[in-house]
């Protein structure tokens, strides 16, 4: 196990979103571990025994293309484009310590540009908008092996002898959802390594399983590659799943809320005339937990 002794005296603050939980370090000033330090650093005090724990890590950082820089580590150490939950605590954090003084603002993520809006209620932060961008259809963009300009929506797959209907959407990162008739039946683990692990999906894929509740509600869980375990919430995974149940004729609404283990998140789906998805919005909120310094 890595030590974390050589970054006595680093501060960081944990905060979460809908159960998510994550370190943030602030390096908007400076740097304050090199890049070819950071997965190292990560898998060590994300550890849940030896470290701080958390679902990833977050470095905040100054850009020369927007307000602000967000980069995403899994607890792995390895780089995530983006992550819908952690762009929150992000957004709040920066916001309530006046790294970013306005409440529309533009963020530089892996996965491009994010537009943020920031909803207050006695100057705190109560809610964020995101706006996660325009899902990607085609399997060179996901990505999925086989014709890169095909989509990959409702197809069968058999995994244990079962035949399994996968969509598969980017929202910056790939995303396979399936639906199911009781997601508390489903075996979150056990199939939803299998699935991460199919070699169709060469970079990996996040598996998600949604049980739909009414037109507007739904329920998920998800498996998430980086952690490798099932996790509380998946931000863009709820919307890859949003986007999914409006392609498989699920829904024919542009506002949806998701029910996950840690929490609701509410999904709007702008659509062009006609009907395709133009972009896509996740609506939440974030709390800190603690601000602590590595001793």
């Amino acid at each position: 196990m890595d030590s974390l002794s050589k970054w006595k005296g680093l501060k960081f603050t944990k905060m979460h979103a809908t159960g998510n939980d994550f370190i943030l370090i602030d390096e908007f000033n400076s740097i304050l571990i090199p890049d070819e330090k950071k997965p190292e650093f990560v898998r060590s005090v994300s550890h849940r025994n030896f470290g701080v724990g958390s679902d990833g890590v977050i470095f905040i950082q100054s850009s020369d293309k927007t307000d602000v820089k967000f980069l995403f580590y899994n607890p792995d150490g390895s780089l995530a484009e983006m992550c819908g939950n952690g762009i929150r605590c992000f957004s709040k954090y920066v916001y309530e310590k006046e790294i970013v003084a306005k409440k529309n603002f533009e963020v530089e993520t892996l996965a491009g540009i994010v537009a943020i809006e920031i909803f207050t209620r006695n100057e705190k932060v109560e809610k964020i908008k995101v706006n996660m961008g325009k899902p990607k259809l085609l399997r060179k963009d996901i990505p999925v092996s086989g014709n890169k300009e095909e989509t990959f929506i409702n197809r069968q797959i058999e995994i244990n002898g079962k035949n399994i209907r996968i969509t598969a959407i980017s929202m910056g990162n790939p995303h396979a959802v399936i639906f199911v008739e009781d997601v508390a039946k489903v075996d979150v683990i056990e199939l939803g390594r299998k699935i991460r692990h199919l070699k169709i999906f060469p970079k990996g894929v996040n598996v998600h399983f949604v049980q739909k509740i009414s037109e507007q509600e739904f329920k998920i869980r998800s498996y998430e590659r980086g952690v490798e375990n099932e996790t509380l919430a998946c931000g863009s995974g709820i919307c890859a799943s949003a986007v999914s149940a409006y392609l498989n004729g699920l829904t024919s609404s542009q506002e949806l809320k998701f029910h996950a283990l840690g929490g609701s998140l509410e999904v709007e789906l702008n659509l062009r005339p006609e009907g395709e998805v133009k972009e896509v919005y996740l609506i939440g909120d974030a709390e800190y937990i603690f601000e602590g310094k590595l001793l």
